[in-house]
């Protein structure tokens, strides 16, 4: 025994809203157990959709400037289904709203014979991207962006929703030959298997559709990708020397150290106390960066010290006779511009194993402390 049309809707019903059916008397709400629709990761959209793509065939578009081309729009051939080919009159069984004669009422869509030399697609010619390849064949391999996926067009919203299928009598880039999705004939179309369904036969067939393929990487693909990136060594190097070629942690250590993150992105920061000696045999001109100068003089010797205002406001900067022979050649810190150190423009260090600690304003001073 057939099923009935009411268990048939009713399980259609539920199935959308989420629900089993245990028995056709039920409503959704009083159904217990739930259903969902089922999509290996090989047909999951994983990356991003243009919203408002361009209108050239063959041609790729991106979600935005540096984001990967995803959709091409693409002219299919549409050929008759042979299950499709029935007498439609309004009193039969597959009756539509009007008397007409036996007719083709479904089509499906394929890529056109020429599509691997006219497509800009960079998979073209491996896969399921070939030549008169079915959609519906390709197991979620082709797929076309179903005009749920933006929101151009709905009310409210800018922009025009150009993911709806077009269907034509002939050449789809003569808008004339354009089949209207009001159109008497009563079509409607289903985006994952490109089956085209006509409820009445039309004096004019449709023999082309225009829609857009999706051509970016899959879930399955998406995962890989990270995986494989995950996994790629990293050379960790101290000063040049190797330390490992396969890390897969960082530890940092230290008050000194710390680390934050925002997503992916890891920003490492090293504070003030972090410290770090500068040796001085001659006259220089010493850096931002520099924080002890350790002078070894064989001659009278100045250290030019670079604008304050180059530093930040509180840093220090050590300056120290290490060879201790400053009394017979002496080191002299001079300032850069209009600064000052105590007010002066220079301070000497003339006795051995003298030092000088200073700290600046960031601004225009110096001070010895």
């Amino acid at each position: 025994m057939a099923k009935t049309n009411v268990t048939s809707t009713q399980f259609a019903a539920k199935k959308l809203l989420g629900k089993t059916q245990t028995r056709p008397s039920l409503t959704d709400a009083q159904e217990a157990y739930p259903s969902n629709v089922s999509v290996p990761g090989g047909g999951v959209f994983a990356e991003s959709i243009p919203r408002e793509p361009g209108t050239e065939y063959f041609t790729l578009y991106s979600a935005s400037v540096n984001a990967p081309a995803t959709v091409e729009r693409v002219y299919f051939d549409l050929v008759a289904i042979g299950d499709g080919l029935y007498d439609a009159d309004a009193a039969s069984e597959d009756g539509g709203e009007s008397g007409q004669n036996a007719a083709n009422h479904a089509y499906y869509l394929k890529l056109p014979s020429n599509y691997e030399t006219t497509s800009s697609n960079p998979n073209r010619g491996t896969g399921s991207f070939v030549n008169d390849k079915r959609l519906y064949l390709s197991r979620g391999g082709l797929q076309l962006i179903p005009p749920f996926t933006t929101d151009a067009g709905l009310p409210g919203s800018s922009g025009n929703n150009r993911y709806y299928v077009e269907i034509f009598s002939g050449d789809p880039t003569d808008a004339a030959n354009k089949i209207s999705s009001t159109d008497a004939i009563d079509w409607q179309f289903d985006y994952y298997s490109g089956i085209l369904f006509i409820q009445d036969s039309a004096s004019a067939a449709p023999v082309t559709a225009s829609a857009y393929l999706y051509t970016g990487k899959y879930l399955d693909e998406k995962l890989t990708d990270l995986s494989s990136e995950s996994g790629a060594n990293i050379v960790v190097k101290d000063e040049g020397v190797n330390k490992t070629t396969n890390a897969t942690s960082f530890n940092f250590v230290g008050a000194a150290v710390t680390a934050t993150n925002s997503g992916t992105d890891v920003t490492v920061t090293l504070s003030s106390a972090v410290v770090s000696r500068t040796a001085v045999t001659s006259t220089i001109t010493s850096s931002v960066n520099d924080q002890i100068l350790g002078v070894s003089a064989s001659a009278a010797l100045d250290i030019r010290l670079p604008a304050a205002s180059g530093f930040s406001n509180g840093s220090k900067l050590i300056i120290k006779d290490e060879a201790g022979n400053a009394d017979v050649h002496n080191i002299t810190i001079r300032t850069s511009g209009a600064d000052k150190i105590d007010g002066t423009t220079s301070v000497t260090l003339n006795s051995g194993h003298a030092a000088v600690n200073l700290y600046t304003n960031g601004s225009d001073k110096f001070f010895i402390y």
